[in-house]
């Protein structure tokens, strides 16, 4: 690799707090590396990783459930992919980074939206829109700025100070009331969470990219891991019925 990582102006940031995140983020690094050697890699943790696919190593000092919203505004470089330890980059990963020119977020639509099914759907904010979709917080690219820095000053605070179980609700509703932070929405492949996304795409469909899925979480038993990974395939009743109404429309 040529130069340093401080000197990149794009790199990987994986954010784990514990041993097995610490595994699964290696892990992940290795398959971002395989694609993408020129991109350096930064892992910012609580326990010490000796994989020379990490660039730079940043320590986690006071380590909680969701370090990441403490660390991402850490960031060594102006253009930054933060990827959860359960992913898996199988493709090119580098064309969203040549939106943060013109936008500063790019992520992923949330896909678990259920209002009965989905905790994350569950605990929609009064004042959002019902029509704004809320993005993935576990993949996304971002471009550090003033806006920003706000942006992911107030997630942290919020989400410590609601002593918050999931953070991609406060997400969803701060890029609501923060309209001066210019996020876009990125194409599926860039961040496949289901099974069903996976093996039905179509030859017209652009090719996956990233996978992200339960199964690459170790910390779960092997069960565990394969039943939600199953369980992605799923199919819901309801859009089967609503199918067959419309053939009578």
């Amino acid at each position: 690799m040529k130069g340093s990582a401080v000197e990149q102006e794009r790199g990987i940031v994986y954010i784990a707090v514990g041993a097995s995140f610490v595994r699964d983020a290696e892990r992940s690094a290795r398959s971002a590396r395989r694609q993408h050697p020129e991109l350096p890699i930064c892992l910012f943790s609580d326990v010490p990783s000796h994989d020379p696919v990490f660039d730079l190593k940043r320590e986690i000092r006071t380590p909680h459930r969701r370090s990441k919203l403490d660390c991402i505004i850490e960031t060594p470089f102006r253009d930054t992919l933060y990827l959860d330890s359960d992913t898996r980059v199988v493709g090119s990963i580098i064309e969203p980074f040549g939106l943060l020119g013109r936008y500063d977020l790019a992520a992923c639509h949330v896909e678990n939206r259920h209002p009965v099914s989905s905790a994350t759907s569950r605990l929609k904010a009064e004042s959002v829109d019902p029509g704004f979709t809320g993005f993935n917080g576990g993949v996304f690219y971002y471009r550090m700025n003033d806006g920003v820095r706000r942006f992911f000053e107030r997630w942290a605070e919020e989400y410590k100070r609601e002593n918050a179980k999931w953070d991609q609700p406060i997400m969803r509703k701060l890029l609501w009331e923060m309209p001066e932070v210019k996020v876009i929405a990125i194409p599926p492949e860039y961040n496949i969470r289901t099974l069903r996304g996976l093996l039905f795409r179509s030859a017209n469909e652009s090719e996956a990219r990233l996978f992200h899925l339960p199964w690459y979480k170790s910390s779960g038993s092997l069960a565990w891991r394969l039943w939600r990974t199953i369980r992605t395939l799923r199919v819901y009743p309801c859009n089967a019925a609503a199918m067959i109404r419309a053939f009578f429309l």
